[in-house]
């Protein structure tokens, strides 16, 4: 599951004080992932910047010094739960992918995947879309590397298309990312996978055309 889907909260996930029979090893990573959750979950709600530790820590159920043991403060805790849920993401849509028949059907495969994880997962999004531009300049360049694993499905397409120029792909990326921002940024992830098509017609524009792009929606179901 994606940082932030599940309450740290919940009473299975609590461990309880004296002996309970856990090595450290399993404390400290139980721990670690209530962090992780909760830190999702405090800046879904109240922005990054006043996502406080003891915000976190208080929706973890930890304390301070547990935080510390576990991160150096809060960009290294948002750097980890957002390489944690982006690494997840990319295997979904890399799985979704590899399993179309062909380049058009694994694009709209993989946009269908990335828009309806984000849909379901409305924090996550969040915290991921919007709220990593509050954060320091390696988290940034956490989401510019993740960004930048989407340059394949232009650079080097497959059913033997030719490519186009990582510019043109990261223009692509970008206008697909933008088009995710303005509707988490405006509390409505849910509709993300109304874009799909819409998305998919625009990644196969420039290697397609127009009517290469139409066409291939069409024969896949999809209107643009």
């Amino acid at each position: 599951m994606l940082p932030g889907s599940r309450s740290a909260r919940e009473p299975d996930r609590g461990i309880k004080r004296g002996r309970h029979g856990l090595t450290p090893e399993t404390v400290a990573e139980n721990q670690r992932d209530r962090l992780v959750d909760a830190f999702v979950e405090v800046v879904a709600e109240h922005g990054y910047p006043q996502a406080t530790i003891s915000r976190i820590t208080y929706a973890a159920g930890v304390t301070k010094k547990a935080f510390y043991e576990h991160f150096d403060g809060r960009d290294d805790c948002f750097r980890v739960a957002y390489e944690q849920g982006t690494d997840l993401i990319v295997a979904r849509v890399e799985e979704a992918r590899k399993r179309a028949g062909s380049w058009p059907e694994g694009v709209l495969a993989a946009m269908r995947t990335l828009l309806e994880t984000l849909a379901g997962q409305p924090r996550f999004a969040r915290v991921a879309v919007v709220e990593i531009n509050s954060a320091s300049p390696a988290v940034r360049r956490a989401r510019t590397r993740w960004l930048e694993g989407f340059r394949t499905l232009l650079t080097d397409p497959e059913a033997g298309v030719a490519g186009v120029p990582e510019a043109v792909a990261d223009a692509v990326i970008g206008g697909v990312y933008s088009a995710i921002y303005l509707k988490v940024d405006a509390d409505r992830a849910a509709e993300l996978p109304e874009l799909v098509s819409s998305l998919t017609y625009f990644v196969l524009l420039p290697l397609l055309g127009k009517e290469g792009a139409a066409q291939e929606l069409a024969r896949m179901g999809q209107a643009p």
